[in-house]
């Protein structure tokens, strides 16, 4: 679903960003478990100010990442599924978008990084209920246990760029008292260079050393 999904696969775009943080790696590592609760406190600023496409007084009822599915295992990874509606309501009004079929929530909103060209590439890899799942509910984001972060997330522009970033974060042990927080950006291999460029910036607009998340 996320990392075979193109006949080139994904590539790493640059160095990963690296900086340490006053903090126990564990306190880090635990907000990766898919908790979609944590979003109404830990990033309660970036819905306040309209950074999720809500404002103050809505919170409660357009939190991103509340809605959803959380997929556990016993090894402790885990994956947050969102209803693809949800997100893509945040960032521009669609009001059919719920009746569209699998098939053409595809060609309307790709999964992040899967451009138009590479849609052929994606049906050819994934499933047909996986296809499904893409459409209806995608994984973004996710950990992998103990210190690792997947971050699949759509990220919508409204300036006619490419929207999306892929992202794995990991969270080193520094000491009991700090970590090192590393950020991986990635892209697929056979998306148009410009498409790297821009899913680049919003990976580090985003999740990188200064990002709003």
């Amino acid at each position: 679903l996320l990392f075979c999904r193109t006949d080139s696969g994904l590539e790493m775009l640059g160095p990963p960003q690296r900086f340490i943080v006053p903090a126990n790696w564990k306190a880090a590592a635990e907000q990766s478990a898919s908790d979609g609760f944590h979003t109404l406190t830990l990033h309660r600023s970036l819905m306040e100010t309209g950074q999720y496409g809500s404002s103050a007084e809505d919170i409660y009822a357009n939190a991103p990442a509340m809605y959803g599915v959380d997929i556990s295992c016993r090894q402790g990874h885990s994956l947050r599924c969102i209803p693809a509606e949800q997100t893509f309501s945040m960032f521009m009004t669609m009001e059919d978008f719920k009746k569209l079929k699998p098939e053409e929530r595809l060609n309307v909103l790709p999964p992040p990084g899967i451009s138009k060209e590479l849609l052929p590439q994606l049906r050819r890899h994934l499933s047909p209920e996986a296809l499904t799942l893409m459409a209806k509910a995608p994984p973004q984001v996710g950990g992998m246990f103990p210190n690792v972060l997947v971050l699949f997330i759509y990220s919508p522009r409204t300036d006619g760029k490419y929207s999306g970033a892929l992202a794995l974060h990991t969270y080193v042990p520094r000491g009991p008292n700090h970590l090192e927080f590393m950020n991986f950006i990635f892209a697929e291999k056979d998306a148009p260079e410009a498409m790297k460029r821009d899913m680049m910036a919003n990976a580090i607009r985003a999740s990188g050393t200064t990002g709003t998340i």
